[in-house]
């Protein structure tokens, strides 16, 4: 099996702590390539993780023709259309959570994917952990699932609290709980929610009912 050869459009922490070195350990793909608005961060996270090019831009990256794949590690309002521009450049799209801020975003990079033939996908890993699935696969006819995620952020500019960059509870850290709830129980047929709200949604605490 030909090993799928990825770009990293981003040099988020996320990307330097947990994508690179999955890459670089995965027997079926490679990290070839990184673009980030500070090519010295970017030349850094290449080196340590033996990646080979480092592009100015992230247009350089989606015309690099050895990239297969790019995984977009930027903030969550810039998912969109970076997203949009790597379908159309011919790549399959790694997105980090939340793929988009609504739904609305999320069924337009659907549509693209779909009509160009290509893999989108979001970066919710634990659906792959071999322990997370062997528990989805034990847990038949789940009645009650609790579920919550929260840590303290004490950086007013940290971009979680700026509501243009896509920010809040509930993308950042509730997508979580919420996926994992879809995943174990299915669709909800119902939903009510209560959020404490200052510059962005600083907390969400939310129901979903399943018939």
């Amino acid at each position: 099996m030909p090993r799928l050869r990825f770009g990293v459009i981003g040099a988020a922490w996320i990307a330097d702590r947990a994508v690179l070195p999955a890459l670089r350990a995965a027997h079926n793909a490679d990290a070839v390539a990184i673009a980030s608005r500070s090519p010295n961060r970017a030349a850094a996270m290449a080196k340590r993780h033996g990646v080979a090019r480092v592009h100015p831009t992230y247009d350089a990256l989606l015309e690099d023709e050895t990239v297969d794949a790019v995984y977009i590690a930027l903030v969550n309002s810039l998912h969109l259309p970076w997203t949009l521009r790597a379908l159309e450049a011919g790549k399959h799209v790694l997105c980090e959570k939340p793929l988009g801020v609504d739904a609305s975003e999320v069924r337009q990079m659907a549509r693209a994917a779909s009509s160009f033939g290509l893999t989108l996908m979001e970066a919710f890993m634990y659906r792959f952990h071999p322990r997370m699935r062997a528990l989805r696969e034990s847990a038949d006819d789940v009645r009650f699932l609790n579920a919550s995620f929260g840590f303290a952020l004490h950086d007013s500019g940290n971009p979680r609290l700026r509501v243009e960059l896509g920010g809040g509870a509930l993308l950042d850290v509730g997508c979580y709980t919420l996926d994992a709830a879809r995943w174990f129980c299915g669709e909800p047929d119902a939903v009510s929610a209560v959020a404490r709200v200052g510059a962005v949604d600083i907390s969400v605490a939310a129901a979903l009912r399943c018939w």
